[in-house]
């Protein structure tokens, strides 16, 4: 049995991170391990809840004085920041830890700085790039770099590519074991996302069904025209988690004001998409302008979105493809065949018109919930 590489403990501490998912948002899922001389594990811990200790601090408290001489390994550069909570690097520094290996570099200006300030205390600070803790990374780099939230667009098909039957019949494509994968990410997220379409075909109030949610997320119906019916689900379920349709500035001033106290008194919100359905030839989901969903996903951020579960349906989903903005995609296929070419596609945007400039993914998971197959693709950058 071989020993252990600086590459496998890396590894170790990204699984460790992604425990961390539903909680650590809009902070960085983290994870880390601290090992001795002898290849003993003295410590390991992942942020958990954003304000509360770092994965660092975490390891080191299990560690105790275990952790002098030893190697921490970190899937993210130590922090040398104050904010909710004391800088790590100072943290790993006080320790007396000999060496720190960490994979990302902070893209934060707020937070980076930890590996020279581990240096100058005369701690060995190496990177080496680690794929495993890239990929869990990935979400908060996005949100740093783009300004946008972390996009998951979900689907369930048949295995001949169609989530619905001409008629709009849809119940049920995938497996109860698919679904429930579903609601625990919804309860892990921070909006669901859906079309206008879809609200009318399924009805869903959107909600996570599982009693271990980590978070309410806030719901979200792209709806341009504003034709939400006030007695949808997902507007009577206001109590249960925020609302919010997102519509172009016209539909918005356009409603009338019976509809406009129904929404009020229901407590659901407004975000208005500039533009109107006339301002362009070149128009992507239900007249909305080219680009609307690039602004739209920025508001979100702006507004503390830090993920977005996007659970269709196709025109939607075909707008951010348009866009380019589906970061995660989770295809659940069913073992069934519609063979209708009328029947429900994936995605309906403008499209490319040559494989050259098609968008790529690369796979990332492939397994089984009962008999379905749940794979799980990554935007290439």
């Amino acid at each position: 049995m071989r020993e252990p590489t600086d590459a496998d403990w890396l590894e170790s501490a990204a699984k460790l991170a992604l425990r961390g998912h539903g909680g650590a948002e809009p902070n960085p899922m983290v994870g880390c391990v601290i090992v001795q001389s002898d290849g003993s594990i003295v410590g390991w811990g992942y942020h958990a809840r954003c304000g509360e200790l770092h994965a660092e601090a975490v390891a080191l408290k299990r560690a105790g004085i275990r952790a002098k001489g030893a190697t921490a390994f970190v899937t993210l550069e130590p922090c040398a920041h104050q904010g909710k909570t004391p800088p790590c690097c100072d943290a790993l520094i006080k320790s007396g830890v000999a060496r720190v290996v960490y994979a990302v570099a902070d893209p934060n200006p707020l937070a980076a700085g930890g590996a020279d300030r581990m240096r100058a205390a005369g701690i060995s600070v190496e990177q080496i790039y680690s794929v495993a803790c890239e990929r869990v990374t990935a979400p908060f780099l996005t949100r740093i770099r783009s300004k946008r939230p972390w996009i998951i667009a979900k689907w369930a098909q048949t295995i001949d590519g169609r989530t619905a039957t001409r008629a709009g019949d849809s119940r049920w494509i995938s497996s109860a074991q698919s679904r429930a994968m579903v609601h625990r990410e919804r309860g892990r997220v921070d909006a669901v996302m859906v079309g206008i379409g879809t609200l009318f075909a399924d009805n869903p109030h959107l909600l996570p069904r599982t009693s271990r949610s980590r978070r309410i997320p806030r719901r979200i119906i792209v709806d341009p025209r504003l034709v939400t019916p006030s007695d949808a689900q997902v507007v009577q379920t206001v109590s249960q988690g925020p609302v919010a349709i997102a519509a172009l500035s016209s539909s918005i001033h356009e409603l009338s004001d019976e509809r406009r106290k129904d929404f009020a008194a229901a407590g659901v919100t407004f975000i208005e998409l500039t533009g109107s359905a006339m301002e362009s030839a070149h128009r992507s989901f239900r007249g909305l302008p080219k680009g609307s969903m690039k602004k739209l996903m920025e508001h979100l951020y702006a507004d503390g979105v830090s993920n977005v579960l996007v659970e269709g349906g196709a025109g939607l989903l075909g707008a951010l493809f348009d866009e380019d903005l589906v970061d995660d995609a989770w295809c659940f296929t069913a073992p069934l065949a519609i063979a209708d070419g009328a029947g429900a596609p994936i995605a309906t945007g403008e499209g490319r018109t040559l494989m050259i400039d098609a968008l790529r993914y690369e796979l990332l998971n492939l397994r089984r919930r009962a008999d379905d197959s749940m794979a799980l693709w990554r935007r290439k950058t």
